[in-house]
């Protein structure tokens, strides 16, 4: 469609919002990591207060976009129409190579589980493979299996965002189409991240990293599922405001997950272990939901037009006549 059909762009001020409320949450979870959380486990050792302003902080950052996306649900559209996009190409390059270097992570991580169940050698897993027995039953409870398919899904989800990336590029090439099927690859790769962090033993488990993780996987699973509907134009009504009320509260929450824990890495000279490693497309991810809101999503036209009176049909000159000697 064209610009003209839209009215003013309907994103920037829950995105300034959420600008606002990283720039004070990020601080605070930084000094968490370093002298609050307990290292090994991440369980709380002190904070106090500060712990209830994070959690107080998280609770406005879900509210406040949802109450937005419903209120706007009947006024935000989002625009398909085919021009160059060149930032949202960028982003979209950066989050596909981003998400090649998780696959090779992903591939990495099971080619170890093999390696130690052939062992004997419990070190990548956690799981001696003389407790699970049957090797599909090992691969499980190591999060093998999961990290297989995290893998698989990140590539296909690569090869999604390629797409996106050519489709921006070159608007002009009506052969170049958003395909229903790689739009969904995304989806189907955050499925995979939540099964693999619950297919660890908690006790093992970074307890209030996983927290923010799952909040943040949750808010991405429901921003992708409408970011697929959108794009594939699959039941798409009402899903544009859908993205702006799961797509705020998920890029700032990957933020958190990722900028923290690596200012806590750089400071305390540690080396993350398998099941606190950086993932390096939450942020190539946090900046594409940035463009992708600030560029695609409009408040459209006034739904309700003022009624008018209905037409009535002109009669032909000749019938006129024959209705008047």
């Amino acid at each position: 469609m064209d610009n003209q059909a839209y009215g003013r762009r309907l994103a920037a001020p829950l995105l300034f919002f959420a600008a606002l409320l990283t720039a004070g949450l990020l601080p605070l979870r930084i000094w968490q990591l370093l002298y609050a959380v307990e290292p090994g486990t991440g369980f709380w050792r002190n904070g106090g207060a500060m712990v209830m302003v994070l959690y107080a902080g998280l609770a406005v950052l879900v509210l406040v976009p949802i109450v937005a996306g419903v209120v706007l649900r009947r006024q935000a559209v989002i625009d398909l129409g085919r021009r160059r996009r060149v930032a949202e190409g960028i982003c979209a390059g950066l989050v596909a190579a981003a998400l090649v270097v998780s696959a090779l992570m992903a591939a990495v991580f099971f080619i170890n589980s093999f390696l130690d169940f052939g062992s004997g050698n419990p070190q990548n897993g956690f799981v001696a493979p003389s407790e699970s027995g049957h090797p599909l039953q090992y691969f499980a409870r190591t999060g093998a299996l999961a990290a297989l398919l995290e893998g698989v899904f990140a590539l296909g989800s690569a090869v999604s965002f390629i797409n996106l990336l050519l489709v921006d590029f070159l608007p002009k090439r009506k052969t170049l189409q958003i395909n229903r099927l790689l739009v969904l690859m995304p989806l189907m790769w955050v499925v995979c991240r939540i099964l693999r962090r619950f297919s660890r033993m908690i006790s093992y488990l970074r307890v209030s990293d996983l927290f923010l993780s799952l909040l943040a996987l949750a808010a991405l699973m429901v921003f992708f599922l409408a970011f697929a509907q959108v794009l594939g134009g699959i039941n798409a009504e009402g899903k544009p405001a859908r993205l702006l009320a799961a797509g705020v509260p998920a890029l700032v929450l990957l933020l958190l997950c990722f900028v923290p824990r690596l200012v806590a890495y750089r400071i305390q000279d540690l080396i993350p272990s398998p099941d606190a490693a950086l993932e390096w497309c939450d942020p190539a991810l946090a900046l594409f939901i940035i463009v992708f809101l600030r560029g695609r999503l409009l408040r459209g036209e006034n739904e309700t037009a003022p009624a008018s009176a209905p037409e009535v049909p002109e009669v032909p000159a000749a019938v006129q006549q024959d209705e008047n000697p």
